[in-house]
């Protein structure tokens, strides 16, 4: 604090002392300190919302997939193992399903099938279904007309079904459009589960499902449910499901 004068009068100068400067740039550090610590959250919250987006926006590239397949690979890659070709059979609560399962990249630039699981699935205490986390992966299986179906490699082209080329003509022309789909195991960030809908979703008392597929339908209703992260890099095994963030949409696909 001082004075000066200024045309006859006394004017006071105040100012910041050397206290009240240390006291200021010492709180203001505690409130940077703080918002530093929310900055690894902020982050994680933003790759969570770019992954879910990546999840929502392969929807179509999960149609196209399933299509190219085909509808028999699909119907009996997802098939319900107990009451699917009789129209008056019941679903017991506990009872094997399969499900396919696609995979896609972290940026959701491609969708390719990798296989074919069988799992139990039963009810818990509240009467909700729930899978077991055993996975089986099957190879092949026979449709209903006593046709075999296989799930992991195709003869004719001595490919595996997820290389299998939407083009037909030369050999080296399909087997570049099937090794442009081909996703390293490391890289399966999404894994994308395809299942059939269950006809009793609250248990045999309750409505039947409109969306229970019979062979005589046209048409095959699928719940799908992207889970990630699926796969990393360095890892070719799965991650533990309890560690995955999911969405859950139907889809369908026609004969």
């Amino acid at each position: 604090m001082g004075q000066s004068r200024h045309s006859g009068k006394i004017r006071r100068v105040t100012g910041f002392t050397l206290i009240e400067v240390l006291i200021s740039l010492s709180i203001f550090g505690v409130l940077i300190g703080g918002l530093l610590g929310f900055l690894p959250w902020a982050t994680e919250g933003v790759s969570k919302i770019k992954d879910r987006s990546v999840a929502l926006g392969m929807v179509d590239a999960i149609q196209i997939e399933l299509e190219r397949l085909g509808f028999s690979i699909v119907e009996r890659g997802t098939q319900r193992l107990e009451g699917l070709f009789s129209a008056n059979s019941k679903i017991s609560d506990a009872q094997l399903i399969r499900q396919l399962v696609l995979v896609a990249p972290r940026n959701g630039s491609k969708v390719s099938f990798e296989r074919v699981v069988e799992r139990k699935q039963s009810r818990n205490s509240q009467g909700q279904f729930v899978l077991s986390n055993s996975l089986e992966s099957i190879s092949e299986a026979y449709n209903s007309m006593g046709g075999l179906v296989e799930f992991d490699h195709n003869k004719e082209l001595d490919l595996p079904v997820s290389l299998v080329g939407l083009e037909e003509g030369k050999e080296d022309t399909i087997a570049t459009n099937a090794w442009n789909r081909w996703i390293e195991e490391d890289q399966r960030y999404f894994g994308i589960f395809c299942s059939q809908f269950a006809r009793f979703p609250l248990g045999e008392t309750g409505i039947e499902s409109r969306h229970f597929h019979h062979p005589s339908n046209g048409y095959l209703a699928l719940e799908i449910e992207v889970q990630w992260p699926y796969k990393i890099p360095g890892r070719d095994e799965p991650i533990e499901e309890k560690f995955r963030n999911r969405i859950t949409f139907p889809l369908a696909v026609v004969r």
